[in-house]
């Protein structure tokens, strides 16, 4: 399909996420499908400009990963151009604009979603992602701060934008991601009014949810975000779904557990080299990567309340070898 002036395999791109769409995250997830675009960890302008040493994990190997995002969140106008140059050397595919985090850190650093509240700020924000990047520029929102009632005002920055496409979460920032608050109605409006494509995100958990956001909103891709974690295959699920409706049935269990987790370690093996320095050892690296899918993998199946307390205890990589063996 395309989104924009973008050739992907299909409709569904993988939510940049901190500390899960990592490079193994990501390999993990394609493992099983063909996903239309993936995503690296939401970056810091202020970081990537003070210190862009502590970023070089996030980058590494992301030339291998194409089509993939790279998400920017600040509200400095200067540390966004100076990210973006030194961007400039990678090879990645859209550069995007974080205006919808509804973390406690962003709204005191006044970025992320509290730009829905400061929309001349978006605007200049945009303004200097669009001039200075080379590469094609999106931008991230919600519906709004408290609100749906600014959405033309926001549509309208938008379409006079030079903006390659919308990633629209269907929440409010104030709203967080509680379930019960997504508003595809306000998506279906975002969408009627936007000239640019438009990509929604919110609770996307299988193939049926899937089908009824495309077909409700009329978006033209989706993002999945948590629906992922601790489901790699959900891509696989919901693209096979909507191309021949037939949804298949993927149960968690302990043997498929040990199965994901052994690829996984494949997965962290690819990603790193003799090479890349990393600011810890390999295993402590490897240890923290796999004890957090543990956790998520161990989702519906018998006991695993008491498994990812026991998975959330251990303290390195000899500990979390120990849980996995055992694993049946």
């Amino acid at each position: 399909m395309k989104l924009g002036t973008l050739l992907l395999a299909n409709n569904l791109i993988l939510a940049p996420m901190l500390q899960v769409s990592t490079g193994p995250y990501r390999r993990f997830c394609r493992t099983f499908s063909k996903i239309g675009m993936v995503s690296v960890p939401m970056l810091y302008t202020k970081r990537l400009e003070k210190n862009p040493d502590t970023v070089l994990m996030d980058l590494h190997k992301i030339e291998d990963e194409k089509p993939i995002s790279v998400q920017l969140i600040g509200s400095d106008l200067n540390a966004l151009k100076s990210s973006i140059d030194f961007l400039e050397s990678y090879k990645f595919d859209v550069l995007d604009i974080n205006a919808g985090c509804p973390s406690k850190r962003a709204i005191k650093a006044q970025e992320g979603g509290y730009l829905l509240r400061d929309l001349s700020k978006l605007k200049s924000l945009i303004n200097v992602g669009v001039k200075y990047s080379s590469r094609p520029v999106s931008l991230k929102i919600r519906i709004g701060f408290n609100s749906s009632k600014e959405i033309e005002k926001i549509v309208s920055i938008i379409n006079n934008s030079g903006l390659e496409f919308l990633t629209v979460h269907g929440r409010t920032v104030r709203d967080r991601y509680n379930d019960s608050t997504l508003n595809l109605d306000a998506i279906k409006k975002i969408k009627s009014l936007l000239k640019i494509p438009v990509v929604g995100n919110g609770s996307i958990f299988n193939p049926k949810t899937a089908r009824e956001f495309l077909e409700f909103t009329n978006v033209d891709a989706l993002m999945i975000g948590r629906g992922s974690m601790g489901y790699p295959e959900i891509f696989n699920q919901i693209d096979q779904y909507l191309i021949d409706g037939i949804e298949s049935i993927i149960e968690n269990n302990t043997r498929k557990m040990k199965e994901y987790i052994g690829l996984y370690e494949r997965c962290i093996t690819d990603y790193l080299d003799n090479n890349f320095e990393i600011p810890y050892s390999f295993e402590k690296y490897k240890f923290m990567e796999l004890r957090r899918n543990l956790i998520w993998l161990s989702k519906n199946i018998q006991g695993s309340t008491d498994l990812r307390i026991k998975i959330s205890k251990t303290k390195n990589l000899e500990e979390l070898d120990q849980i996995i063996n055992y694993l049946n």
